[in-house]
C-alpha cells in the first residue's frame, strides 16, 4: 500500500517539473529562487508527515467520510466543492499547458480546440473509473517511465555543453530570501500527497517508512530541473525560453539512439505522465464533488458523476480561447499562490481531527 503513496510524490514531482515551475523559479533565479527551493523541501516534508499522521487515523475513509464525523453540512459542503475544484483546476492547467507544447514542437498545423478536446475525452474516461484502477495504471506508468526519464536526466547531467561555471554562479545568490510566491510555487512539486484524501479509502491504514527519501528525491529533482537549463543556455539565454524543459531536451542528442533528438523521446514520455496526473487530479476532484452532491441529497447520479467533468472541460476550453500563453502563466502563478495557504490549511485540519479522534 505505501508503495502507492510514493507514486503519488513521484507522478506530481515528474509532472510538474517540465511545466511551469522551472520557468518561474528561472524568473526569479537571482532572487532566491535557490533558497526558496530548500523552504519548499522543508515546508513539503512537514506537511506529508502531520497529512500522513492525520489520515493514518482514518483508515478506510476518505475526506468527505472524515468531515462528516465532525462538520456540519453547512461547513461541510461548500469546503468540498471548493477542494474539489481545486483539484480539477490543477488537472486542467496541465491538459492546456502540454496541448499546446504538442502543437508548437510536434506539428503547428494541429487544431488546439480538438487536440484539448482529445485529451479531455481521454482524461474524463479514465478519471470516472474506480480508484485501485487508477492506482494500478500510475503504478504501471511510472514503473515504465521513470528509469528513462532518470536516463534522459543523467544525459543531461553528463553532456559537454553543461556549463558548470553557469551552475556555480547561481550559488552566489544562494543567501537571497525567497518571496512567498515563490516558496508556493516550489512546494507544489511535493503536493501529490493530498491525492490521498480519496485514495485512502481503498486501504486499512497509512503508515510510512523510509521518509527520507522523500526530501532527498525532491531536493533532487527540483535542483535538476532548475539548475540543467541554466547550465545549459546559461544564466542569462535561460530566461528566453517559454517551454523551458521542452527546449532544454530538444539541445540533448543521443548519438547512437534510434532516435537522435532527445525532444520526441521526452515528450511521449511526459504524455503518458502528464495524462496520468490529469486523471488523478480529475477523479480526486470527481469524488469530492459527487460526495458533496450526495449530502444535498440530488438523486440524479449524472449531475454528481459527469457534469462537473463536463463543467471543468467547458471551462478548460474557454481558457484557451480567452488567455493566450502569457497570460496562461500569470493566472497559474496566482493559483499556485492561492492554492499553497488552501493546502496547508486542509493537511491541518486533517492532523486535528487525526489527533481528536485519537483523543476520543
Amino acid at each position: 500500500m505505501k508503495r502507492y503513496f510514493y507514486y503519488l510524490l513521484i507522478m506530481s514531482m515528474l509532472t510538474n517539473t517540465i511545466f511551469f515551475i522551472p520557468t518561474i523559479l528561472v524568473e526569479q533565479r537571482f532572487n532566491g529562487a535557490l533558497l526558496g527551493i530548500g523552504f519548499s523541501v522543508i515546508s513539503g516534508c512537514i506537511c506529508i508527515y502531520l497529512f500522513s499522521k492525520g489520515m493514518g487515523r482514518f483508515p478506510g475513509k476518505d475526506l468527505p467520510d472524515i468531515f462528516r464525523l465532525f462538520f456540519p453540512r453547512w461547513f461541510r459542503i461548500p469546503y468540498v466543492f471548493f477542494l474539489g475544484f481545486m483539484w480539477f483546476t490543477a488537472g486542467g492547467i496541465i491538459v492546456i499547458a502540454y496541448s499546446r507544447i504538442i502543437q508548437r514542437f510536434v506539428n503547428p498545423e494541429f487544431n488546439l480546440f480538438v487536440l484539448i478536446g482529445f485529451f479531455l475525452t481521454v482524461c474524463c474516461w479514465l478519471a470516472s473509473g474506480k480508484s485501485r484502477s487508477i492506482l494500478y495504471v500510475a503504478e504501471i506508468i511510472l514503473v515504465l517511465n521513470v528509469p528513462f526519464i532518470i536516463l534522459l536526466l543523467f544525459k543531461a547531467v553528463t553532456s559537454p555543453e553543461l556549463d558548470w561555471d553557469a551552475v556555480r554562479v547561481m550559488t552566489h545568490y544562494s543567501t537571497q530570501m525567497p518571496s512567498f510566491p515563490i516558496v508556493s510555487t516550489a512546494t507544489y512539486v511535493f503536493t501529490g500527497y493530498v491525492n490521498w484524501v480519496v485514495f485512502n479509502r481503498e486501504f486499512s491504514g497509512l503508515v510510512l517508512k523510509h521518509t527520507w527519501a522523500i526530501p532527498v528525491t525532491g531536493l533532487l529533482v527540483m535542483l535538476s530541473s532548475f539548475l540543467i537549463p541554466i547550465g545549459l543556455h546559461g544564466t542569462i539565454g535561460v530566461e528566453s525560453y517559454v517551454h523551458l524543459w521542452v527546449s532544454t531536451a530538444d539541445s540533448l542528442r543521443l548519438e547512437f539512439g534510434f532516435i537522435e533528438r532527445v525532444i520526441y523521446i521526452f515528450l511521449v514520455l511526459y504524455l503518458s505522465v502528464s495524462l496520468l496526473f490529469v486523471c488523478v487530479t480529475w477523479h480526486v476532484g470527481g469524488e469530492l464533488m459527487k460526495s458533496a452532491a450526495q449530502d444535498l441529497q440530488i438523486r440524479q447520479k449524472w449531475i454528481g458523476n459527469w457534469l462537473p467533468f463536463i463543467v471543468m472541460s467547458i471551462l478548460v476550453l474557454l481558457t484557451v480561447q480567452y488567455f493566450n500563453e502569457k497570460q496562461f502563466l500569470e493566472v497559474a502563478k496566482w493559483w499556485f499562490i492561492i492554492r499553497y495557504p488552501s493546502e496547508c490549511m486542509l493537511v491541518i485540519m486533517v492532523y486535528w481531527l487525526g489527533k481528536r479522534k485519537g483523543g476520543a
